[in-house]
């Protein structure tokens, strides 16, 4: 296992963003429990390996369709999220923390909801400069 020794003032902007930080990673591990399942069906077995040509069906030679990344939209994780609004924090900007978390009704990060992840990055984004 790896340590990292980290020494902090305790000062109460530091508790708070500590604190934010935890609880933004306790709620993410909760949504990813949340995500997992379990698949508990057996598998079944192949008896007969040999495989069987048949005359009628004809290899598929068209051309593979490459994904369209244009139209592809990318998800902002909470993780996402969490790292640009260390950097401000880290860069001394906490009271523009705050004034971005509260244009969320959040007094951190956990507080807001993921549907405005998009927004909020871009205000943090535009807020690092």
């Amino acid at each position: 296992m790896n340590q990292i020794t980290v020494n902090l003032d305790l000062t109460q902007d530091t508790i708070n963003a500590l604190q934010s930080l935890l609880d933004a990673q306790k709620n993410e591990r909760s949504e990813i429990a949340e995500q997992l399942t379990v698949n508990t069906q057996p598998v079944n077995t192949v008896k007969d390996r040999t495989l069987k040509k048949n005359p009628e069906t004809k290899p598929d030679k068209s051309p593979e369709k490459k994904p369209n990344l244009e139209n592809e939209v990318q998800v902002i994780t909470l993780t996402d999220v969490r790292a640009v609004a260390l950097n401000l924090s880290k860069a001394g900007k906490q009271t523009i923390l705050k004034e971005i978390f509260a244009k969320y009704n959040a007094d951190k990060l956990s507080d807001i909801s993921k549907e405005n992840y998009p927004e909020l990055m871009a205000d943090l984004e535009a807020a690092n400069g």
